[in-house]
């Protein structure tokens, strides 16, 4: 394991020389041996995140445009992340604006003395540049759907894979017919069947509601895609969104393609928000109720 000096993020400035690579990441005295970079970036952020969420937090953003190295989604990112389930980081950057980032977190949250330090080392073969692989999507007949897409691009792939979208079926939701009525205080007995596989039981309306959408999601990617930041149910709230949804949601949970929906509604809400979604896929749906 090679072993080098050590750079004091104390220090002013950071007198990096280009060839250097890191070979591990002290943190609080526990030496952490990194890959590379950028594998040292997302583990010291990971770390502080644990100590300053309110910090990191502080420091997302989410309009695209803005080049910042955390976000709350992956729109236009070019290596991203996962720090915390809607904080994503950019590791695509050079050392100096990897130190420079991790200084900025210990400066915006106050902290004098910083307590990280990086060994660094000189190979004696500089690692190869290998280029960017080239997306899926461009090499095989069948699209792919990657994160790192725009809006505008993850449509047109989501468009072309129309294609190969399964059939349309029926849906079977018990207790959908309690829309607008009395809801039913019957646990236990929740389920729906799409595709001809049964879902639950579940204990109640937004666990189920939780797992349609999970799978309307990956079943039907591009009619799902199109609805975020579009519907808004009788509550007058928007039930789904892209990215940056703690800032408008209650109770976030994240589907696939970095879409979140909202399960903080009533259980006739949210059998409403399911009989929509269901059309907007084409599917329709048989009302059952049970008995419990």
């Amino acid at each position: 394991m090679p072993t080098g000096r050590i750079l004091d993020l104390n220090a002013k400035s950071q007198d990096l020389k280009e060839n250097e690579m890191p070979a591990a990441l002290i943190y609080f005295e526990e030496r952490v041996p990194v890959y590379d970079w950028q594998e040292l970036f997302f583990i010291a952020v990971k770390c502080l995140y644990a100590e300053f969420p309110d910090t990191i937090n502080s420091l997302c953003s989410t309009d695209p445009k803005r080049n910042l190295f955390l976000r709350t989604n992956t729109i236009d990112m070019i290596s991203p992340k996962k720090i915390a389930p809607i904080i994503y980081l950019e590791t695509q950057r050079t050392p100096q604006q990897i130190i420079k980032a991790i200084k900025l977190i210990f400066s915006r949250a106050n902290v004098r003395n910083i307590h990280m330090r990086i060994e660094v080392y000189e190979p004696l073969y500089p690692p190869k540049k290998f280029p960017l692989p080239i997306p899926n999507s461009k090499i095989n007949s069948k699209p792919v759907l990657h994160l790192n897409q725009t809006i505008e691009e993850m449509l047109a792939t989501l468009d072309a894979m129309e294609n190969y979208a399964p059939k349309k079926s029926k849906v079977v939701l018990p207790h959908a017919s309690s829309y607008g009525r009395v809801e039913p205080q019957v646990f236990g007995n929740l389920f729906f069947e799409l595709e001809g596989t049964r879902h639950g039981p579940f204990a109640n309306e937004k666990n189920r509601y939780v797992a349609l959408m999970q799978c309307l999601a990956e079943l039907y990617p591009y009619q799902i895609l199109k609805e975020a930041g579009h519907h808004i149910n009788s509550e007058h709230r928007l039930t789904l969104m892209k990215g940056s949804s703690y800032l408008y949601f209650r109770e976030p949970v994240e589907l696939p393609n970095n879409l979140f929906i909202d399960k903080d509604f009533p259980d006739r809400v949210l059998v409403e928000n399911e009989r929509y979604y269901l059309a907007r896929c084409g599917l329709y749906f048989e009302s059952v109720m049970f008995n419990g």
